[in-house]
């Protein structure tokens, strides 16, 4: 049952209840908590969740049908409306005495990941009184993850590294050959592992060579694809999973040739931004904090203009970007808290036109600390060379 749960967690944030809201999918949140799947339902529709009491579902008359598929098992109250004076009434009706409910809402769209409902939605439920506020806490107890899930998380774990393993192996042994190499042949190779272990993505991995390895969602074609040259870096960030379960989400570094003295010096900053951001990861820790851990040093360094993005994401559950509190101080101040038995990457970068440097590892946070979940990079691969060194 999904909606004692929201009663729950209503409680646990001092609201009345949560008004759970949406309207031709802009607010994929709620469905996804309240499990609808792809039910056709072209009208807008209300679940209010008391933090007390009997939960109401207000819903169109002509999606009657549809709904009565939906939700089945749970104790509610269903209502229906054709106009919208009817659907006003009846909102209000519902909401009797509440004073605070939580929504899909962020002040100032400070943290948009969660703010879903759309402004002339919240004018409409602010005039029956009552006031709205976040449930981006609220919303990551639905991230948490099973044991059925960190099991899996492991499965792909193990196939992105042998993935990456293969990727630069066979990057090596054709440096070695004087064989040529291009982005969309190692991204191939990638592939295949990863379909070998039994692994989904939603998109190939990044294969990035030189300058490319400098875009940080750089995706090879056809018209853009680098052949590999001594004195390259290689950027390689894969991601798969086992559907509907965690991801793993990673990148590793490689060097065709012995690796240049500038290349190595924003490598170390970027790993000891990694690892200054995974020293202070602790449950209830607010996301911006381990953002700024790592992007003080890389902004010490002389590069802080070159690292355009946060320092990691939520790791979600069948998707790469799940809806728990990013690592990030850049392009929001994430104040979402993180959840024990929920993940997050950790993945620092510095980006030139000529060269870029990510590594990337997962963290799962626990009740009493974290696990890093997947292999630190220690060095940058050196490829081509008698004996490749590095990882």
């Amino acid at each position: 049952m999904i909606i004692p749960r929201i009663a729950e967690l209503s409680r646990a944030s001092s609201a009345d209840g949560w008004l759970l809201y949406d309207f031709r999918g802009i607010n994929p949140l709620a469905a996804d908590i309240l499990k609808l799947g792809k039910a056709m339902l072209s009208r807008r529709w209300f679940l209010y969740v008391p933090a007390q009491g009997t939960p109401t579902l207000i819903h169109h008359r002509i999606e009657a049908g549809s709904w009565s598929n939906l939700l089945v098992g749970e104790t509610l109250t269903r209502r229906v409306y054709s106009s919208h004076q009817e659907l006003d009434a009846l909102l209000a009706e519902t909401l009797g005495d509440a004073k605070t409910v939580l929504m899909e809402y962020s002040p100032r769209g400070s943290v948009p990941y969660v703010s879903r409902v759309d402004a002339g939605t919240l004018e409409r439920v602010r005039e029956c009184g009552v006031t709205v506020i976040s449930s981006a806490d609220a919303l990551q107890h639905f991230t948490v993850w099973t044991p059925l899930d960190l099991e899996l998380h492991r499965k792909a774990v193990a196939g992105c590294i042998a993935a990456k393993d293969a990727a630069f192996e066979f990057i090596h042994q054709r440096l070695q050959a004087g064989e040529t190499t291009t982005e969309l042949e190692v991204q191939a190779l990638i592939e295949r592992v990863i379909a070998e272990h039994g692994l989904q993505n939603d998109h190939p991995a990044i294969v990035g060579f030189a300058g490319h390895a400098g875009d940080p969602h750089y995706a090879p074609t056809e018209s853009s694809n680098h052949t590999l040259e001594l004195g390259m870096c290689v950027l390689i960030d894969l991601w798969a999973g086992v559907t509907g379960h965690p991801m793993a989400d990673i990148t590793w570094m490689g060097y065709a040739g012995e690796p240049s003295a500038e290349f190595m010096q924003i490598w170390h900053v970027v790993a000891a931004a990694r690892d200054a951001a995974i020293a202070v990861l602790q449950p209830g820790l607010e996301g911006w904090v381990a953002d700024k851990a790592g992007r003080d040093l890389i902004e010490a360094a002389g590069y802080g203009a070159d690292f355009t993005h946060r320092i990691g994401h939520s790791l979600g559950t069948g998707i790469t970007h799940g809806n728990g509190a990013n690592l990030d101080n850049l392009e929001t101040h994430d104040t979402r808290r993180l959840l024990p038995l929920t993940a997050v990457t950790v993945e620092p970068g510095v980006y030139l036109s000529h060269l870029g440097v990510r590594t990337e590892v997962d963290v799962l946070i626990l009740e009493d600390g974290i696990e890093v979940t997947t292999p630190i990079q220690l060095e940058p691969y050196v490829l081509g060379l008698e004996v490749m060194r590095g990882g």
